[in-house]
């Protein structure tokens, strides 16, 4: 009888679990087709501003200006190619300390999808320079399109382990002691500590700011303003 019992709660169970992973395919499928669909529509809305761009002069202009503004639009309007969700995304991840350079094959990131080239460059450049602190503490020195198409793009990073030259950086805020992050924006820890009780020379030192290579150190470093 228990047997029997838990026989039927296995088959439940088991008919379930399907019933789940069926439910979850069929809602990827659905969205990995809509995600294509919404990006080759703003694709070819691009290609008709272009081409409404392109739409000859009314008739009461003068024909000359006309095929002069028709050859200027022509010469620096060329329809855009944008990523899809079928593109092909090549991370490659080059660390220079080591010279290792792994390659992976990868769906687009949804961040990519519809963009174009210029777009691409331009995400690229505004992350070198407003870098994620777990990126600066790897190291990440250039983020880079090598090659870029509708079938295939290609993005390089690279990473230098000896560019970080240090882990915290200490120094004052408010009247007390703060200790930041290596990317000198993000706090790390704040202190009860205030700088008015330490020595003229810890005092001093803070102002032009502490630089600290490990956890160790700074905990050290802590400590002595703490006793």
């Amino acid at each position: 009888m228990k047997i029997s019992k838990i026989f039927i709660y296995l088959a439940s169970f088991l008919s379930l679990t399907v019933m789940f992973t069926c439910c979850y395919y069929l809602s990827y499928r659905h969205a990995l087709n809509q995600f294509n669909k919404d990006a080759i529509e703003r694709k070819e809305e691009l290609l008709a501003s272009i081409k409404n761009s392109l739409t000859p002069a009314p008739e009461n202009e003068s024909e000359e200006n006309t095929d002069d503004t028709n050859d200027s639009l022509s010469a620096n309007v060329q329809p855009s190619d944008v990523i899809l969700p079928t593109t092909k995304y090549i991370l490659e991840t080059n660390d220079l300390k080591t010279g290792v350079t792994e390659t992976q094959e990868l769906n687009p990131p949804g961040y990519l999808v519809g963009l174009t080239r210029a777009q691409v460059v331009e995400y690229l450049t505004d992350y070198m320079n407003d870098l994620p602190l777990s990126e600066h503490n790897k190291g990440l020195i250039s983020y880079e399109l090598l090659t870029f198409s509708p079938d295939e793009i290609k993005i390089r990073k690279s990473y230098d382990a000896d560019n970080i030259s240090f882990m915290f950086y200490v120094a004052v805020k408010n009247g007390y002691v703060v200790v930041y992050n290596s990317d000198l924006k993000s706090i790390y820890s704040y202190t009860s500590i205030e700088a008015k009780n330490l020595p003229e020379k810890d005092r001093i030192n803070l102002s032009q700011g502490i630089y600290i290579d490990s956890v160790e150190e700074l905990y050290g470093l802590l400590e002595s303003y703490s006793s």
